[in-house]
Parts: C-alpha cells; sequence; structure tokens
C-alpha cells in the first residue's frame, strides 16, 4: 500500500496545476431525485475531455437502484452470468430514467451481439439476486454497495470479499480513485493493467462524503476532435469537483455509456460513445455485461402536466392539464412528421381530452399535443402503441417439455398427422435436445443419438420429434405463441399442417431429409429463444382434445456435428375489457369521454322505479361529448 500513495502524492500535485482550465456546470434536475452536469478540461494532459454526470439522491425514497439481473436460463458461475445488452437497451426494458455501463466483463471485443451470454468480473448484487461473486482482485479492485433503502458504502479494496448480507444493489470497480476526499489514482501501481492507464474513455462512480448522493461520471475518449479521453488522476479529479468524496473506475473504453429517458421513455444518449466511430455505426451503443440504471418519478411542474395515453385495439384516448385555460388539440401520425390532427377545441379549459379513432393496431405512433392560451402554446411530444384489449396467457409446456424423436430418414412417410404411430420411436426425452458439448443455451436434458461426436464425424441428415397436448375451448381470439431454442433450423406442423419455419428456405420449396438450414441462430448456437405467433387460419387445424406438434430440425451446411432443440408453448386469448366512463367538470361543462368507438352516451335525470334512460344524441357517438352542467344527471354508456 505504500507505493500506492507514494505515487498519489506526485499525481495530486499534477492535477492541481490543471484547475484553471477545468470547469463544471451547475447541477441541473432532470428527473426528482436526479441532477444533471457536464465537465471540460481544455488542457489535459493528452487534450481535451467531455464530461457529463449524473448525481444520484440517495435519500429520494422513490429512487430506485438496479444492476443487469442474472440469467435465468442456465445461469452458470464465471461462464454464463448475464446477457449481453446496450445501455439504451437496458433503460427501456426495465423502464428506468437512466442507464450507465458499469462492471468490467467478458467476453471482450466489439462482435458480440446483444443477447450473448456473458460473465462480469467481481462483485455484482441485483435488487437482491446474486448476479457475480469477488473471486479474485487483479480486475476487481473496489465496490460500492447498497441496502434497500439506498444507504451506500466504498469497499476501497474487495479482498477477502467484504460481507453483503442486507446488501440489495452492489457492483465492482476495476480500481479506487478517491479515498476519503484525496485523488490516490491508482495509476501504473499494477504493470499487467498499464493499458487502463494511458487515456482512455472513462466510466467512474463516487460517493459524497454523507452519502447522500452517488455520482456517476463518463469522460469520451478516442475522438481527437471532440475528447481525447482521460488519465486516472483526471478522473478523479472530476469525481472530486463534481462533489464525490470516495469513487472508483468502472469498464470504461468502447463501453462508456450514458444514457437517459425522454419523457415517454425513449432513451437519449447523453455522452458521445467512442464505440459507434470504431465500428462505423452511428448511434449504435456497444452491447455490456453489466448496467448500473436508476428508477425515478418525473419532475413536478412544466406547462403541461399529467399527461396520459390509454390506447385501445384502434383507438387513443388522451388527456393532459394546463395551469393556464387553453385550446385542446392533438397532431399524430406514423413519422415524427404527423400529418394527421384531432378536430380542435377551442374552449379555454385546464383539463384537456382527446380521443384519436381509425388507427392502426400494433403501429408506433408519434403524436404532440398542442394547447394554445392566446399568443402562448404548450406542447408535449410522445409516442404510443394502439393494442387490441388485455389478452389472458397460459402456458401449455415449457422448454423441458418431453418429445419422442428419430434420426430416421422419413420422406415420403406422413409422420407429422396425429394418427401416426410413433411407438417406435425413441424417448421421450425432455428439452433441451442436443447433441453437443457447448454449455451455453438452454437446460441440457437429453443426449440425442448419436451422441458427441467430432467434428467432420458421420451425422443424421435431420431429427424428427413429436409431442402431444390437449386444448378444448374456443378459438375465437386465440393464438398460440412459441419461444424456441433451436440450431440450426426447422419446421414446425401441427397436426400434420406446416405453421412455420425457422432459417430454412421458404415455401413452397419441398423440405426433405437433405434439407440444409439456410443459416444459423444468434451467436452460432441455440443462445437466443426463436418467437414466433400463430394465429388466424393456421389454427383452425386445431382441435378439441389431443393434439400433436411435430417438429424437423436441420444443420446448416457445413456447421458441424451439432443440434439443439427445444419448445415452449403459450395459449393466448384475447379478453373483451368494456370501457371506463369519465367526466371532467369545468366553468358550467362537462366533458365526458371514453375509449372506444361507437357507444350509446345516455342519460338519467333521476333515479326512480322506471330508470328510463335516455340517449344523449340520435346516433351512436364517440368521445368526447360536452353538456352543460347545469343540475345533476346520471350518465352510462350502452353498446
Amino acid at each position: 500500500m505504500k507505493s500506492i500513495f507514494a505515487c498519489a502524492a506526485a499525481l495530486l500535485f499534477a492535477a492541481s496545476t490543471a484547475h484553471s482550465a477545468t470547469s463544471v456546470t451547475p447541477w441541473v434536475p432532470i428527473f426528482q431525485g436526479i441532477d444533471q452536469a457536464t465537465g471540460t478540461n481544455s488542457a489535459a494532459t493528452y487534450g481535451t475531455l467531455a464530461v457529463n454526470a449524473l448525481r444520484i439522491d440517495l435519500h429520494d425514497p422513490d429512487v430506485k437502484l438496479m444492476l443487469t439481473p442474472p440469467v435465468t436460463n442456465n445461469y452458470t458461475p464465471n461462464q454464463r452470468e448475464t446477457l449481453l445488452q446496450t445501455p439504451a437497451e437496458f433503460l427501456v426494458q426495465h423502464d428506468l430514467q437512466v442507464a450507465v455501463n458499469a462492471v468490467h466483463f467478458s467476453p471482450a471485443g466489439y462482435g458480440n451481439p446483444s443477447g450473448t451470454p456473458s460473465y462480469l468480473t467481481g462483485l455484482a448484487i441485483s435488487e437482491g439476486q446474486r448476479v457475480s461473486d469477488q473471486t479474485g482482485i487483479v480486475e476487481s479492485e473496489s465496490a460500492m454497495l447498497f441496502t434497500t433503502n439506498n444507504q451506500a458504502s466504498f469497499v476501497y479494496l474487495n479482498w477477502p470479499p467484504t460481507n453483503t448480507d442486507g446488501i440489495f444493489t452492489a457492483f465492482a470497480g476495476m480500481y479506487p480513485l478517491l479515498s476519503n476526499g484525496v485523488n490516490i489514482s491508482f495509476a501504473y501501481t499494477n504493470p499487467p493493467l498499464m493499458e487502463l492507464h494511458r487515456p482512455q474513455p472513462r466510466t467512474a462512480f463516487g460517493l459524497s462524503e454523507d452519502g447522500r448522493y452517488l455520482i456517476a461520471i463518463t469522460i469520451d475518449g478516442r475522438q481527437s476532435d471532440f475528447s481525447d479521453g482521460a488519465l486516472d488522476w483526471e478522473t478523479a479529479d472530476f469525481l472530486l469537483l463534481f462533489g464525490a468524496w470516495n469513487g472508483m473506475n468502472v469498464d470504461g473504453g468502447g463501453s462508456t455509456c450514458m444514457v437517459k429517458a425522454s419523457y415517454c421513455g425513449d432513451p437519449i444518449d447523453i455522452n458521445q460513445n467512442s464505440f459507434q466511430f470504431a465500428v462505423g455505426r452511428p448511434g449504435s451503443q456497444r452491447p455490456v455485461g453489466c448496467n448500473f440504471g436508476v428508477r425515478a418519478k418525473p419532475l413536478v411542474g412544466g406547462p403541461i402536466r399529467d399527461l396520459t395515453v390509454e390506447t385501445g385495439a384502434t383507438t387513443a384516448l388522451l388527456t393532459w392539464k394546463t395551469e393556464t385555460p387553453a385550446t385542446t388539440q392533438v397532431e399524430y401520425g406514423l413519422t415524427p412528421n404527423y400529418g394527421s390532427s384531432s378536430s380542435l377545441d377551442s374552449r379555454l379549459t385546464r383539463t384537456h381530452v382527446a380521443n384519436l379513432y381509425g388507427l392502426q393496431t400494433g403501429s408506433n405512433y408519434h403524436f404532440r399535443v398542442i394547447s394554445q392560451a392566446g399568443f402562448d402554446e404548450y406542447t408535449l411530444a410522445c409516442r404510443f402503441r394502439p393494442m387490441p384489449a388485455a389478452t389472458v396467457r397460459t402456458l401449455v409446456f415449457d422448454v423441458t417439455n418431453s418429445w419422442k424423436y428419430t434420426t430416421n430418414n422419413l420422406d415420403g412417410v406422413n409422420w407429422k398427422a396425429r394418427v401416426y404411430d410413433d411407438s417406435d420411436w425413441l424417448g421421450p426425452g425432455d428439452g433441451l435436445l442436443h447433441t453437443e458439448a457447448n454449455a451455453v443455451g438452454g437446460p441440457k436434458n437429453t443426449l440425442l443419438p448419436p451422441g458427441i461426436l467430432p467434428t467432420g464425424s458421420p451425422f443424421p441428415r435431420a431429427f424428427y420429434f413429436r409431442t402431444y397436448f390437449f386444448f378444448s375451448g374456443s378459438t375465437s381470439g386465440l393464438s398460440l405463441i412459441f419461444s424456441n431454442y433451436v440450431d440450426d433450423g426447422a419446421v414446425f406442423y401441427l397436426n400434420g399442417t406446416e405453421i412455420q419455419r425457422l432459417r430454412m428456405q421458404p415455401l413452397p420449396t419441398p423440405i426433405t431429409n437433405l434439407s440444409t438450414a439456410t443459416a444459423q441462430p444468434c451467436s452460432g448456437d441455440a443462445t437466443c429463444a426463436d418467437v414466433f405467433t400463430v394465429t388466424g387460419n393456421l389454427l383452425t387445424n386445431l382441435v378439441q382434445g389431443s393434439n400433436v406438434l411435430a417438429v424437423e430440425v436441420h444443420n446448416a451446411a457445413n456447421a458441424g456435428t451439432d443440434i439443439v432443440f427445444g419448445s415452449a408453448v403459450f395459449l393466448s386469448r384475447q379478453t373483451f375489457v368494456a370501457p371506463q366512463l369519465y367526466i371532467a367538470s369545468e366553468d358550467g361543462s362537462a366533458t365526458l369521454y371514453w375509449n372506444a368507438p361507437a357507444f350509446w352516451l345516455q342519460q338519467l335525470d333521476a333515479y326512480s322505479s322506471s330508470n328510463a334512460w335516455a340517449n344523449v344524441s340520435n346516433t351512436a357517438t364517440n368521445s368526447p361529448v360536452i353538456v352543460p352542467n347545469t343540475d345533476t344527471k346520471f350518465f352510462r354508456l350502452r353498446q
């Protein structure tokens, strides 16, 4: 430890000489409990620096911390702990407000896509779930730990591993930068990691002295016309300037990335990551093994407040409020240029209602709500997606389901039919059924013949599988959802009728025993689920009682001697949801609104024995409807 502090003393002198060229902006709130700031250093050791920072208030009761969770399918320590994901994907999937890359991970390289299995270097705990253990100290020396109420602690050197009882969130740092307000830098004290201590894009985390604030910073690099990358002492110096007392360096380089959510949850880049330029894909981000994120509430205030969007299959109901009485209108369309608009409601109100009809189910719509008061125009833009009524999903069987199987050439045999006799087939065997030794992917439960063979050995051309499931009830509004692990290609049949091809020649090309898959799955292995839905005419072959699923799996040409197969099936049924009637009263009128087309709005002056409901209009109508607010009336919807 003496060499560490001796080195730090020399670096502190260097840091102090650069303060005159270093500046940081004031903190600006972007969410409740989350502030944002920036920093620059035009006289950095190796060029200019562009710095972005987030400050998270750990005392805010609505601030929730999250780390990339462990894989739920075949978790294997130090081999398969998480799946690669960009910070933007992580933010959207978990409905977060900010996200930053975090713990160092393997495999390295820029060519691994999202969904690739990875493992982390050092401690990681996400919402009480153990993701990765601290198994050494070479590349994961520090750690930050948080209890369920975000009480924070910093571990300067996490070896032997600290006790994590009661810890809800934790993540490792590669090495410490600040200790009790001192810039220790830790540079050049561990020669095996020399490359890390050269000017690089940086991601670092710090804690304020009182433990109230968690500070995350990114320093961009490898961009000579923008930001060249920081040394360790420069990173530590910026942590100090942003208010940190203890701090650590985490994974950086092309991984350095910080994002925040727009009003409607879309990810917005905060920094300018170097990965996008290294791979020639502007706007892209590197999938990483571990991201850190924060969930928080939106800021209170603004000219437009409490915007809500309630969608139906072909409709959308939008409501919002303004402090000042203003008009009501919505522009919307399938592109950011909109192209359509709702009727202008020129009444000056504080509560605003607009209904949109005739939308395309499942399409993404851009919209902008507009309220105008005199010469002042207030707007807020976002997106929505019209979706059918709620669905009920029921598991029929999961990927560990049992299948009969054979490798015999079945060309010319109607082996897919429901009445086919498969009693002489092998099995049944539980999924995943396979002929490979690779541990990644789902649970490998049944070894298929001829077993695991060296590459180049004789191998069956195709594998055939059959299983049965029971169905009863109506097929109205019904879908079958398949989630599969397939290496390499497959054709699926329901009671003898083909329903799906995965990575096989498209129809009308016939599939024979000698057919080969047209491609390999994600990462060249069955590590990503192939999901498809069967509905409509393809379900006419579904029968009451026993049904058979038949699947043939084919290797890709020159793809080796391995097969993997397993399938989970869900029943998904659309349900009817009655629209809810809302009412907003203001300035002598009442606005009645609901989210469904062509309903009769009826009213009743007073409850009586007859309860004679009367239609408000002569025809079925759409929302909203405006009526005088002069006396007590009762309203209902009728279809």
